[in-house]
Parts: C-alpha cells; structure tokens; sequence
C-alpha cells in the first residue's frame, strides 16, 4: 500500500513539474517576443520564437512602397550568444546609449564562428556573396550568412524591454535549448 502512495505521489508530482515547466517556457517566450517587440518612427521591431529557433523582424516604412521587411535573421538559440557588456556593472547583455531617443543595441554573436540567416531586401545592395530570398518571387529579397548582428531599438521604454528580452534569452536558452535541459 505504501508503495502505491509513493508511485502515485510521484507520477503527481512528474505531472505537476511538467505543468509547471511548460509554463515556465510559454512565459519565457511571451516575456522574449515582448521585449523584441518595438514600434518608433518609421521602423516597427518583432520577434517570433518556436522552439529553440529565434526570429527576428524589422520593417521599415519605405515612401511609395510602405511597409518593408528591412531586416530579419534566423537564430537557432543554442548556437548564439547575447554579447556581454563590460562596461556597466548594472546591464548584463545590452547597451544603453543616452540619445534622444534614448537607444539600446543587443548584439547577438554565433559561437565559435557559427553563421545564421540574415535575410534583407535589394534596397540594401549585398556585401559579398548571397542567395536569393523565395520572399517575392526571389526579386525583393536575398540572404547573406552573418555570425555577429544587433538589434537595435528607439524610444520610450527601450530599456526595460531590453532587459526583459534579454534575461528571457538567457534563461530561456539555459532552461530549454541546452544539451542539458
């Protein structure tokens, strides 16, 4: 009888910790995908996870065309790193830079070299050898292999929504796309 208990108190308490993780990733994306989300002058910032793979959009308002998908990378979340700032004790994985607006730059850098997906559209002429985006017919846009990018918001609030993104990042990554998690 005592083993039952036992058996059944664990098979409980197996339920109640995977309730508990999926809980914690689901809010680890929601916190990511809003500190990733940004919307300041003529530039609107998104980002989109699923699973380990992190994706990452800038549109810029282009006159005569609109909305223009201006810059998007695709990052698988193991094999990335947020860059670590050195310089200030208080902010761990972003840079705060005092203008008006006020700015913040998250670098995002492959490990050991590794390169990911940076798609762009022709307006941005190519630097070096690319392929051609299936994104209109292959004529709007291309990609390039990248291993170190930023992401890069103004305005009101930027701060707090870098830090938000980027501590998610971390321990998101830390819980969930490790060989250990």
């Amino acid at each position: 009888m005592r083993l039952r208990f036992i058996t059944a108190l664990m098979i409980w308490g197996a339920s109640c910790f995977g309730a508990a993780a999926s809980g914690g990733k689901s809010t680890l994306i929601a916190q990511i995908e809003t500190g990733g989300q940004n919307e300041f002058g003529d530039e609107r910032h998104a980002v989109k996870v699923d699973d380990c793979q992190l994706t990452t959009y800038r549109w810029k308002n282009v006159p005569d065309e609109g909305w223009v998908l201006w810059t998007s990378f695709d990052v698988p979340m193991m094999l990335v790193d947020l860059k670590e700032n050195e310089l200030t004790q208080e902010i761990d994985y972003f840079f705060l830079v005092e203008t008006d607006p006020q700015s913040t730059l998250i670098f995002l850098n492959g490990r050991d070299g590794f390169e990911f997906t940076h798609e762009k559209p022709f307006h941005r002429k190519p630097k070096g050898e690319f392929t051609r985006s299936p994104r209109g017919d292959g004529t709007t846009h291309y990609f390039e292999k990248k291993s170190e990018v930023f992401i890069m918001h103004q305005g009101p609030d930027v701060q707090e929504k870098a830090l938000l993104f980027t501590n998610a990042y971390v321990q998101y990554v830390r819980d969930f796309c490790s060989y250990t998690s």
